[in-house]
């Protein structure tokens, strides 16, 4: 059994304390019973002996029965005081007084031992049983603390303690959760500080290059303004992995207040083909829309724009000249869906499970100018209005991305 705490010593102390109090009162209440049995004992000799000389000289059962009377308790008084018999005679020269106060004292002493050998008796096997288990309960604590994540309290049963070791295994949990959280955001900063250093490497040392040429005295005004093209090409590239990487950091940290309202899905979508009708046109592609009218979604329309345009935008570099895109729209009850199909290259298999992940890039593509982050984005934009993204793909045949939102967070 471990050391008792400072407040099972003083529960202990604080019992013993009533227990000797108890004890002293016992005594006090014996000597007050046995001093009322004595006074109630020696008036009752003062009237018998009273009695007797006031009405007969010979012994009459009626002087032990008959009501007392003042002047018999008097008579009796003065005859047995002259006889030294009184009320402050000792109890000890009484054996009947002094065996009552003995008697008394014994069984009220017994009574009290035996409630407070109950008492103390319960109370050690309460104690005995509690020490063991906050005993154990620090056991499971310290493993804890010296890494065991996974170990918890005892809690199945009921009591007060149980509830208190059922709310730490809960706090444990969080904190487990918290740590392996710490613990994947950690790795991912790592990958993606090393994913950004990866990305921009290449692009400034292409600058440096291309700022080394075009400050050249021997470049003519063609190659300098070939390199300025180029130049300017590596720094667009930047920007969009900054931009793109800040509005998923903002999205990842939950700081981006969603401005939802009811949108029509035909006019948003319109607005965002217009974005890439130069592009489509100058590639010979063509990007067809099936509009279905008064389909609307509850959304903010700007980061739902940005989902949508960067999922038109990776079907667009993914298809050949002379391909085609189509968007189409479907609404039950239940959901609302935006259909994106494209007839380019396909993804490979081995891609499918990947295309979301940041900064992935196929060993089966051909895209050197892609970032991988288009497709993440998209994906945490349509799961924070509540939706999900899924795709489909056949190599050679063409690729479909499918945006789901429950009709029921429309609201």
């Amino acid at each position: 059994m471990r050391k008792l705490g400072k407040d099972t010593k003083y529960l202990l102390y604080g019992i013993t304390m009533v227990f000797i109090i108890s004890f002293l009162l016992v005594v006090g209440i014996s000597y007050m019973l046995a001093t009322n049995f004595q006074q109630e004992l020696i008036v009752h000799d003062y009237a018998v002996a009273g009695y007797q000389l006031n009405h007969s000289n010979e012994l009459e059962v009626s002087a032990f029965t008959a009501e007392k009377c003042p002047d018999d308790i008097m008579r009796g008084r003065i005859v047995l005081e002259t006889l030294g018999y009184k009320e402050t005679v000792a109890m000890e020269l009484l054996p009947a007084v002094f065996s009552y106060r003995n008697y008394i004292m014994i069984s009220i002493f017994l009574l009290l031992l035996f409630v407070f050998g109950i008492i103390y008796t319960l109370l050690f096997f309460y104690l005995y049983r509690q020490q063991k288990v906050i005993s154990e309960a620090e056991t499971s604590i310290r493993k804890f603390l010296d890494g065991d994540t996974m170990c918890r309290i005892e809690s199945e049963q009921t009591g007060d303690w149980y509830s208190l070791f059922h709310q730490i295994n809960e706090l444990s949990s969080i904190l487990s959760a918290h740590a392996e959280r710490e613990k994947n955001t950690k790795e991912f900063l790592q990958n993606i500080i090393s994913d950004i250093s990866h990305q921009i490497k290449t692009p400034l040392a292409a600058l440096k290059m291309y700022n080394e040429i075009i400050g050249s005295e021997n470049a003519d005004m063609d190659t300098r303004r070939s390199f300025f093209q180029k130049s300017t090409r590596e720094i667009k590239r930047i920007e969009d992995v900054i931009y793109t990487l800040l509005k998923l950091a903002r999205l990842d940290a939950g700081i981006i207040q969603m401005e939802k309202s009811q949108e029509d899905l035909s006019i948003l979508i319109q607005d965002i083909l217009e974005r890439f009708e130069v592009w489509a046109d100058r590639e010979k592609k063509t990007i067809q829309f099936i509009r279905k009218e008064n389909l609307t979604l509850y959304c903010d329309a700007l980061w739902i724009s940005e989902a949508i345009g960067n999922i038109v935008k990776n079907a667009l570099e993914h298809t050949e000249a002379g391909g085609h895109i189509t968007i189409r729209l479907e609404q039950t009850p239940l959901m609302t869906q935006i259909i994106i199909e494209d007839n380019g290259n396909g993804i490979h298999p081995d891609d499918l499970y990947n295309i979301f992940k940041r900064f992935y890039r196929s060993r089966f593509s051909q895209d050197i100018h892609g970032i991988g982050l288009g497709l993440p984005l998209a994906k945490s934009i349509v799961e924070i209005h509540g939706g999900a993204i899924s795709v489909t793909s056949r190599l050679g045949i063409g690729t479909t991305f499918t945006l789901n939102f429950f009709n029921l967070t429309n609201k």
